[in-house]
């Protein structure tokens, strides 16, 4: 890639914004020296590693990369046999622990997310530990070596202690036994000696040898002469202890250039991740995509340059399908530059392995060269003007661009004569169609708008303009022809009409018409995208309701299967209650066959009975779907699930479910689960003749639990009266125990019934407090 290329593009401005993310001076230096890759290949690898790097930031965030520095001097010193310094030593330490670290998280982010090129990268590091750990026994975190280092350093700082434990206990004897003659009681150190200050009159008065002389003159540094002999002894093993140190320090930088190329490759890979999440992060923040490298086809949608992410016009760009070259007219400060950069450093980042600024995932030619012509480049130094300028760049071009080339040229053939300038451009752009490279081109010569229609590789191009606010909009409309603009902003802003009737005789009346084209392709391109934005939003919406519809209708379906399971558990456990109930019953009876007269056979019989109320089967259900008669109200039924005689009490409004009075229970069953034994007319005609004389079948019990106090009431007077015309002195109201309001309601108006004598609680086995015995007055 030319260098001119990627300082044209400002390709700097990427590179400084991916060394903002990195995590150590490692990935930081990586991103500053980063270059577009050689080969398609390596830049698809690196796309798909970092969108894995953006799935771990996302699920397992960023990577520890605390300690890692660049250690490849150290490294290269260590191999020659160098001796490294207790710090350098320290940090090879760390940068091993640390890539010990990044490769844990690799290891678990893998469990959260699928991983393919991060576990290959890390795959070959070297396991250093035993290096870090010879390290750590006899470095500190300080970059001090231990005692423990080896045993002669043991030996040697414990006596050199000992001895200068030794001196401080002398000189605290005479700094007692001196007191007058000293400036202060203190120990000085004066280099490596051990000293008094004593006052320069008493000098002569304390033996030893003079060390220093304070600036003033009055105190003199006097090493005692009872410590010189120590004195030199703790020198000494200083001395010993650093050819120690300097021996440890040697031993461990020979383990270090035992594996100095296995540690090296290290860190090549730490830089390489550190890289990588580097632009993961960059991604994140300008909300990148993906995009898809192809072979000389540019669709770019929403692209925007990263230095106007926050504020620019997105841009819809595409090149290379069914036409290579694009040329791209408008006014001045309309955006054509801004485009141009866009595609060329997009492409740069697409060809580095880096997500770009789209709305969507967009497409990239892979480019063997960028071949860029923008801005003005003219040199006083030089003798060159713009026009040479840029033809000297124009020449270098075009005798090394390929087919696999993209070439950006800004203001094509400007800076001289328009006629021999647009002539040119046409010649320029005939080579390069020839050569069969990608060639986005602007210009404001008009001859190259009519370029575009002869030629089919070329299509037209421009950057939008609003003559009402005289404001340029940055949007590019491709397949349409930017117009000069020139009379109507003079007309906007005031030029004398006449003026401008007579600049209009002095354009071509072709001339004419070709602006007006333009102005009616416009005008008709933006009724295309704004019924295609209209459309759009009519399909969203339209899926919006049917994703709603399907979601309501699922929900329905699971609510009905709910209530479904829900009534089939309820009514097992009705008939198992009842057959808890029943069997009780036998026993009793069986308990009492000899007062009763019941014999056995009759409650086997009755079990029988018992066992019949099993759960519903198949064949009875379709039995009583055939049926094919209307259920109303007020009719005798027989429910098949059960096989239980009941009363229709009342029909649902679309006829498919009934509310079925059996005996002391009510309940809500489907109608093809029903067999109607007498019609409704039927049924009054037997409750008429009941009525003449006819004995009327009245149960013993009446159940209103679940009732409102007014419904049971009501019932409860109508049963009471059944009870005295059947002759039945005693009865049973089932009111259950709730929260006993229904129950103090009843007993309340039982007590000053005219029909009852007297009420009482049932007893346990009756049903406790929840049913009420009534004595009938007959």
């Amino acid at each position: 890639m030319l260098e001119r290329s990627l300082v044209a593009l400002e390709y700097n401005f990427v590179q400084e914004q991916l060394s903002q993310y990195a995590m150590c001076g490692l990935g930081k230096q990586a991103a500053l020296t980063m270059r577009p890759f050689a080969n398609r290949q390596e830049a698809e690898h690196a796309l798909a590693a970092l969108d894995e790097c953006l799935r771990c930031l996302l699920r397992a965030g960023a990577p520890p990369f605390g300690g890692i520095t660049d250690i490849r001097s150290d490294l290269k010193r260590a191999k020659i046999g160098g001796t490294l310094s207790a710090e350098r030593l320290l940090a090879i330490a760390r940068v091993i622990q640390g890539g010990r670290g990044v490769r844990q998280y690799v290891v678990r982010a893998g469990e959260l997310t699928e991983l393919v090129h991060l576990p290959e990268l890390i795959e070959p590091m070297f396991d250093a530990r035993r290096t870090e750990q010879e390290i750590r026994q006899a470095i500190d975190e300080d970059a001090q070596v231990l005692d423990n280092a080896s045993d002669e350093l043991r030996r040697l700082r414990g006596e050199r202690r000992r001895a200068e434990g030794e001196v401080r206990r002398v000189l605290e004897r005479m700094l007692r036994s001196h007191q007058k003659m000293l400036q202060e009681p203190i120990v000085a150190m004066r280099g490596s000696y051990f000293c008094l200050p004593v006052r320069v009159e008493h000098k002569n008065q304390v033996g030893g040898i003079v060390r220093d002389v304070s600036s003033s003159g009055s105190t003199v540094f006097i090493e005692p002469q009872a410590v010189v002999d120590i004195s030199n002894r703790v020198r000494e093993l200083l001395l010993l202890e650093e050819r120690e140190i300097e021996r440890i320090l040697m031993r461990l930088s020979v383990l270090v250039g035992e594996v100095a190329d296995e540690l090296h490759s290290n860190v090549f890979i730490l830089e390489t991740v550190d890289l990588w999440f580097a632009k993961a992060g960059y991604a994140r923040t300008l909300d990148a995509k993906r995009p898809t490298l192809t072979e000389g086809v540019w669709r770019l949608h929403g692209a925007v340059h990263p230095q106007l992410a926050a504020d620019g016009v997105p841009a819809d760009i595409e090149l290379g399908g069914s036409f290579h070259l694009l040329i791209v007219t408008g006014p001045n400060t309309g955006g054509k530059t801004v485009t141009l950069k866009t595609v060329g450093l997009l492409t740069l980042m697409a060809m580095s392995g880096c997500f770009l600024p789209t709305r969507r995932e967009s497409e990239v030619g892979f480019c063997a060269n960028i071949f860029v012509d923008i801005g003005d480049e003219q040199s006083i130094e030089q003798s060159l003007s713009t026009f040479s300028s840029h033809m000297k760049n124009i020449i270098q071009m075009l005798a090394e661009v390929e087919a696999d080339s993209l070439v950006l040229l800004d203001e094509l053939g400007a800076g001289t004569d328009p006629a021999e300038g647009s002539a040119l451009a046409v010649a320029i752009l005939n080579r390069l169609a020839a050569v069969g490279c990608r060639v986005i081109a602007t210009t404001h010569y008009a001859e190259l708008k009519g370029y575009a229609f002869q030629n089919d590789s070329a299509m037209n191009a421009s950057m939008e303009f609003d003559v009402a606010s005289l404001r340029p909009t940055y949007r590019l409309l491709i397949g349409v022809p930017g117009r000069s603009n020139a009379l109507a902003i003079a007309m906007r802003l005031g030029l004398p009409e006449d003026i401008l009737a007579e600049a209009r005789t002095h354009v071509a009346e072709s001339d004419m018409r070709v602006e007006d084209l333009i102005a009616k392709l416009e005008q008709a391109k933006r009724d295309a995208e704004e019924a295609q934005e209209q459309a759009a939003l009519a399909r969203d919406e339209m899926l919006q309701l049917r994703a709603n519809w399907e979601e309501k209708a699922a929900r329905q379906a699971k609510e009905l299967a709910d209530e479904r399971q829900k009534a089939q558990r309820e009514v097992r456990a009705l008939i198992e209650k009842s057959q808890r109930e029943s069997e009780q019953i036998i026993r009793e009876l069986r308990s009492m066959r000899g007062q009763t007269g019941i014999k056995d056979h009759e409650l086997v019989e009755l079990r029988k009975g018992l066992e019949q109320l099993a759960p519903p089967t198949e064949s009875l259900r379709q039995a009583g779907k055939g049926g094919g008669k209307r259920v109303q109200a007020g009719a005798r039924v027989r429910v098949l699930s059960l096989g239980q005689k009941g009363d229709v009490v009342d029909v649902s409004s679309d006829g498919k479910s009934a509310t079925v009075q059996l005996g002391l229970m009510r309940m809500k069953v489907d109608v093809a689960d029903l067999e109607i034994l007498q019609e409704k007319q039927q049924a009054e005609t037997s409750i008429r003749h009941t009525r003449k004389g006819v004995q009327k079948d009245v149960r013993m019990e009446l159940d209103v639990r679940g009732e409102t106090v007014e419904e049971s009431i009501l019932r409860i007077d109508k049963y009471l009266d059944d009870a005295v015309v059947s002759g039945l002195s005693r009865v049973v109201i089932i009111h259950g125990k709730g929260t006993g309001a229904l129950k103090n309601a009843i007993r309340r108006h039982l007590q000053h019934h005219a029909q009852v004598k007297n009420t009482q609680t049932g007893s346990a086995g009756e049903g406790g407090d929840g049913v009420t015995i009534v004595s009938v007055r007959i």
